[in-house]
């Protein structure tokens, strides 16, 4: 079957275990990664974690037939309370943006979505997503999603 996927750059890193299970409460869908298998589990999640900028990236994999009843940039700001941290994903549909690679999406803490280019300043052997803090405006659109 075909998998959709929803990814997330958290601004640290957070527990492992923690974060699946809040993660399968708040979407109403058990998950599971490789250190914590479930055999029952309708959504894979695979993180990777990083030395600089976005620390922690977070990739949630499931079943088109699997309705998680929330979207992305629900998702980003209720990480983003929860774990106290920016955190980083896509622009929502209809942004003047979207097909641009290094524009960015962050939840903040407080509940705010603005939008942020990424630092290319430093690209060479880079691994995670570092951002550009003088970049940050308010996000110019977002629908119904937010």
């Amino acid at each position: 079957m075909l998998s959709t996927e929803m990814q997330f750059y958290l601004n640290k890193v957070v527990d492992e275990y923690e974060l699946i299970q809040f993660l399968s409460k708040s979407l109403d869908v058990r998950c599971e990664t490789l250190n914590y298998p479930d055999s029952q589990a309708e959504a894979f999640v695979m993180i990777n974690d990083y030395d600089i900028g976005f620390s922690m990236d977070i990739t949630i994999s499931y079943t088109k037939g699997v309705s998680l009843g929330k979207d992305f940039l629900w998702l980003a700001k209720l990480l983003a309370r929860h774990y106290q941290t920016l955190v980083a994903t896509d622009l929502p549909e209809g942004h003047p943006d979207k097909m641009n690679p290094y524009c960015w999406c962050v939840a903040e803490p407080n509940g705010y979505l603005v939008e942020m280019l990424e630092d290319l300043s430093d690209v060479e052997d880079r691994q995670g997503l570092l951002l550009n803090s003088d970049s940050k405006k308010l996000l110019t659109t977002v629908g119904k999603l937010a």
